[in-house]
Parts: C-alpha cells; sequence; structure tokens
C-alpha cells in the first residue's frame, strides 16, 4: 500500500510534500539552517518542512546527521 503525503491548504485541495521529515529527527535544526526557502522550522516533536514552498533541492537530506529528511514517493 503506497500513501500520498500533503498537507491540507482546505477541505478540496491538499500540497504534495517534495521532502518530509521522518521520527529520526533529533532537532538539530541542520536542514532549517541550509534550506534555501526558508520552508523548514521546527515543530513540537521535530523539524518540519513547508510543502507549500518545498522546492525538492535535497539540500536539508544533504545536511542531515541522521538522514531523517525523505523525498515522498
Amino acid at each position: 500500500m503506497h500513501y500520498i503525503l500533503c498537507t491540507v491548504i482546505d477541505k478540496w485541495r491538499c500540497v504534495k510534500l517534495a521532502y518530509f521529515i521522518n521520527e529520526d529527527c533529533i532537532s538539530c535544526g541542520a536542514c532549517a539552517a541550509e534550506c534555501p526557502v526558508s520552508c523548514i522550522a521546527e515543530g513540537k516533536e521535530k523539524y518540519v518542512i513547508d510543502a507549500s514552498q518545498c522546492i525538492e533541492c535535497g539540500a536539508c537530506a544533504d545536511v542531515c546527521p541522521v538522514e531523517a529528511p525523505k523525498k515522498a514517493e
């Protein structure tokens, strides 16, 4: 079974996430500092990516020490 990760804009639309941050996140902030469009912010338990701003560059994945950012399939 495959799931499409999305963030809900309103009850009729969602935006596919280019990258998401999994549960391995240690909240170090390396991904947020590297993001060229500043679409990563500290969440309650881990950092989160704003799908509406992500440009799929992979900079977050390149700098993460625990490989928490993953490209959605």
